[in-house]
């Protein structure tokens, strides 16, 4: 296959989780259609609080076609009802807070697996679920060097105690891989932007392309109550001050004489930008100083610093050919992220998508990569 995307030209469904339990109830439901006038089948949806989910449990339709628990959660069904520790209701709730989490995302899915079905044919489903080998068994590799397994079966052990086949697995990465590549096969983006359009870029946001301007500084700091109060915190500072007119290393004498906190680094603060100091009046003298130079005392309500400005920063704008390839990355990036979206809402008005869930303030989770 000649395509950017070698895996998709039009991209496969998902093969569906082993559930046997679904499958028959499935099967069930065929034959109720095809006994029935119209090909009508009502679906029986789980109620809330009403009847405990169980593997068959209908969470949903999409397109007609009904959604079961274990297509959505499949293992961590199986762990969580497993699990001695917890009660029928607790085990309940986890059950439906995951389903919560889980069921739009699945049957977003879903619509897009329908497609495939519609398009691309068994056999090259299955030359397509071939190639994708490769790629599972680097899966398998990296999560046994994650987690310090050495052979297939400890890999199949550990993948039991998280609620999981290894088939399962494999199920379900083929499934996203067959999402994200039909998704990837449907979208049109151009190969390169227009030169014109990445100065436009450039100009509108020539900030981020110009660092801020910065100092890193270091200190030396003489409390008061470290040295008997203020005569002999004075009396150090002029220590201090005689011997670094004598050219003594600065991070030297802050180990030497400087408060514990600043003492531990000699003295070394880092870089700081403009805004990031409480004290506006020290932000202000660091930054008008320039590097190499030393403050004279300043005098606090309970000690003694003086400071050196190890290095500043001006600010320079980056040149456009620096960041042109990265400019033009992202706009490109852009212009994907909405096409995907385009192709996925597209797929959403044209098909029906029903859970139990329905009405519900939808649940925030974390991004999916």
């Amino acid at each position: 296959m000649k395509e950017d995307n070698p895996v998709f030209t039009s991209a496969p469904p998902r093969r569906s989780l082993v559930n046997h339990a679904a499958d028959v109830e499935e099967q069930r439901l065929v034959k109720q259609a095809d006994s029935t006038a119209g090909g009508v089948v009502p679906v029986a949806y789980h109620e809330i609080g009403v009847s405990p989910l169980t593997g068959s449990s209908i969470v949903g339709t999409v397109n007609g076609k009904p959604v079961f628990v274990d297509d959505i959660l499949g293992g961590v069904r199986r762990k969580i009802e497993a699990d001695p520790s917890l009660t029928d209701e607790q085990r309940q709730q986890i059950l439906t807070q995951s389903l919560r989490l889980r069921t739009r995302e699945y049957a977003e899915d879903e619509l897009v697996v329908q497609a495939l079905e519609a398009t691309i044919p068994e056999d090259k489903r299955q030359t397509i679920r071939d190639s994708l080998e490769p790629a599972f068994q680097e899966v398998c590799q990296k999560m046994m060097k994650d987690n310090k397994l050495t052979a297939d079966e400890e890999l199949d052990t550990w993948l039991e105690d998280q609620g999981f086949t290894r088939r399962e697995m494999k199920d379900t990465f083929i499934r996203r891989q067959f999402v994200v590549g039909y998704v990837q096969s449907k979208i049109q983006v151009p190969k390169q932007i227009d030169r014109a359009a990445l100065v436009k870029h450039y100009q509108e946001h020539i900030d981020e392309y110009t660092p801020d301007e910065e100092v890193r500084f270091a200190e030396i700091v003489v409390r008061f109550r470290d040295h008997g109060g203020r005569e002999g915190a004075e009396e150090i500072m002029t220590q201090v001050v005689q011997r670094l007119r004598q050219k003594e290393d600065f991070g030297t004498l802050a180990q030497e004489f400087s408060d514990v906190l600043s003492g531990e680094k000699r003295g070394d603060i880092g870089w700081i930008k403009r805004g990031s100091l409480a004290d506006k009046e020290l932000e202000a003298m660091l930054f008008e100083m320039p590097a190499g130079e030393m403050s004279s005392v300043q005098v606090r309500d309970d000690r003694f610093e003086v400071y050196k400005v190890v290095d500043h920063r001006h600010p320079k704008t980056v040149e456009f050919q620096a960041v042109q390839k990265e400019i033009e990355a992202k706009l490109l990036g852009e212009l994907r992220e909405e096409a995907q979206k385009q192709v996925l809402d597209d797929l959403r008005a044209k098909g029906n998508i029903v859970t139990i869930f329905d009405g519900e303030k939808p649940v925030e989770k974390p991004a999916r990569r």
